[in-house]
């Protein structure tokens, strides 16, 4: 009997973790979805090395580009959300005594995209790739 439950035990622990998959947005979707949304990502060319919005966050280097010109975007893919929660955690002490030009910083998924202009169309890019993730393409 004691063995009957250790086995349905283990069963059920391995069925929730498999429930519990988290959809992973990769970087080649977000690309597309600018591209989708006409706004073109060129390289970033003469950022500062050490600018707040290119470091290193919890272990991952972002891909940066640069929008319309003169807004840096920087896109960090993680392994999974809790990758993310940790990267924002460390931009914040990294960022918490620099003076920090106003920014936006979206979390989707493993995703964490820091964005400093203004472009309206960046609302509707994020918003596609929560539709990714919550499978309502």
């Amino acid at each position: 009997m004691r063995k009957g439950m250790v086995i349905l035990v283990a069963v059920c622990f391995l069925m929730t973790g498999c429930l519990n998959r988290e959809k992973l947005l990769t970087l080649e979707q977000i690309q597309s979805l600018f591209e989708k949304h006409e706004i073109p990502l060129s390289e970033a060319i003469g950022v500062h090395p050490d600018h707040v919005f290119i470091k290193t966050l919890n272990k991952v280097e972002p891909q940066v580009y640069m929008i319309n010109d003169d807004e840096l975007v920087s896109i960090y893919i993680f392994n999974s959300s809790n990758g993310v929660k940790k990267a924002v955690k460390d931009f914040e002490e990294k960022t918490a005594e620099a003076g920090v030009v106003a920014h936006e910083k979206y979390q989707v998924a493993n995703l964490l995209m820091i964005y400093d202009g203004a472009d309206a169309r960046m609302e509707t890019v994020v918003q596609e790739m929560r539709s990714l993730v919550d499978g309502k393409e």
